[in-house]
């Protein structure tokens, strides 16, 4: 097992680094370091943390028991909505849910810079699944997270032993990784046709925006390529920017759309990055940008 998650973990880390447009060896060579680190490693979780759903106390989620556990860390730094990713993490829970029955548990631990504000974050995007809020920064004590937040998320076993490293809220591509570990389908993924794509306008300025209001813009992809395209996915790096798309295959020549919805919440110049995923070689880099006066 120990070997399977040193190969997978690498793969991960490695992905993740790709498709969030790392640059240089440095990043790739602290990815191996992390990884060589932390697979296989034997998670510690403090004692009688408190456990709620939507500011309401319940019973926890069991640290032990299941096949497989995914646990996600989120430490006090940054923007707190963009770390959460609580939309993306709803789908995975309910699809995990539905795929492998009980097998995967998952354990979100929160260590919030403001419990107000992660309480109105969990209420807003209706988010009913358990989590503990580390109040006292303990499991981070016990552990010693990596630094980086992609590296914050683990794919445990029933003995807490780190299996893969990587954050499938961040990256569908580990998302499928770790389906495919959990099911226990460790092959090289299928070869899916390329084609090659391009937007009309990768870059949008929404101008002057205020907070509060909600603003929208639309990217045109085309096709260029000889195979149809398929959007499979479309993250964006805060959660104040929720995209939609089609998932119809997109032929040769056509075009399709991506609409983008900015709410932006809090002043000052704003540039997002919206990252298109599908079966073409590269993920499709786009952005929106304004400027926020109050």
């Amino acid at each position: 097992m120990r070997k399977l998650g040193l190969t997978y973990g690498i793969g991960i880390l490695l992905t993740a680094c790709l498709f969030v447009s790392c640059q240089g060896d440095k990043r790739a060579d602290d990815a191996r370091k992390v990884v060589a680190e932390w697979i296989g490693k034997r998670i510690v979780f403090p004692d009688a943390l408190p456990c709620t759903v939507m500011d309401r106390d319940t019973a926890c989620i069991s640290l032990s028991g299941a096949s497989f556990k995914i646990l996600t860390y989120i430490d006090s730094t940054g923007c707190t909505s963009c770390r959460l990713r609580l939309a993306d993490w709803k789908k995975i829970v309910a699809e995990a849910d539905s795929l492998f029955q009980g097998r995967v548990n998952f354990l979100f631990f929160f260590q919030p810079k403001s419990e107000k504000e992660l309480t109105y974050l969990l209420k807003r995007d209706n988010f009913r699944y358990p989590v503990f809020f580390d109040r006292e920064r303990r499991l981070n004590r016990l552990n010693r997270f990596p630094a980086i937040m992609e590296h914050q998320c683990f794919l445990l076993d029933k003995d807490n032993q780190v299996v893969l490293i990587g954050n499938p809220a961040l990256n569908p591509q580990i998302w499928k990784l770790f389906k495919r570990q959990i099911d226990g389908n460790t092959t090289p993924m299928e070869k899916t046709p390329k084609t090659t794509v391009a937007a009309e306008t990768p870059q949008q300025n929404l101008g002057a925006m205020q907070t509060g209001e909600t603003y929208r813009c639309t990217y045109v992809i085309k096709n260029n390529g000889i195979r149809p395209f398929v959007i499979m996915d479309v993250k964006t790096s805060c959660g104040c920017t929720v995209p939609s798309w089609s998932r119809a295959p997109v032929a040769p020549g056509a075009t399709t759309e991506v609409a983008i919805e900015v709410k932006p919440d809090t002043p000052g110049v704003f540039r997002k990055t919206v990252t298109v995923y599908g079966n073409m070689e590269n993920p499709l880099q786009l952005a929106v940008t304004g400027e926020v006066t109050n």
